[in-house]
């Protein structure tokens, strides 16, 4: 009974408001990537939100994979978020908090390490279609 249920699992079609999105950086948390997206949609005429956010972390250390699922309240959002595929990852900070001071050798040196991190964002495909046959 069970092993029918695993076979089967995944086979429908995902709800057309999920996205998958890959590139981001390995340090970001649930937050960061909701503030971002929030911040990027928010220029459109519709309003959306972000319902879900499903960030995928190693599971020794916690850390992010550069990978996530988002679920929107409405299939425009996802289409909007779509539009942002091939947009370069910015941190944008909590509202409220302070920057921390690093020394002028520690700043510079962390400003020109950063490499420009570029999303890729797609609809989320359903197991058929993306283990093939």
């Amino acid at each position: 009974c069970n092993k029918v249920a695993k076979r089967l699992r995944g086979l429908h079609d995902p709800p057309s408001r999920k996205v998958f999105v890959s590139g981001l950086p390995f340090e970001c948390n649930d937050g960061d990537v909701k503030r971002f997206f929030e911040d990027g949609l928010s220029g459109g005429e519709v309003t959306t939100e972000l319902v879900h956010l499903k960030l995928l972390k190693f599971e020794d250390s916690q850390r992010c994979k550069g990978q996530a699922f988002l679920t929107f309240d409405s299939d425009e959002g996802a289409k909007m978020a779509l539009r942002m595929n091939g947009c370069v990852w910015k941190d944008i900070e909590e509202p409220g908090t302070k920057k921390k001071k690093l020394k002028k050798g520690v700043a510079a040196k962390a400003e020109g390490e950063k490499k420009e991190l570029r999303l890729k964002v797609t609809k989320v495909l359903n197991r058929f279609v993306t283990k093939g046959k």
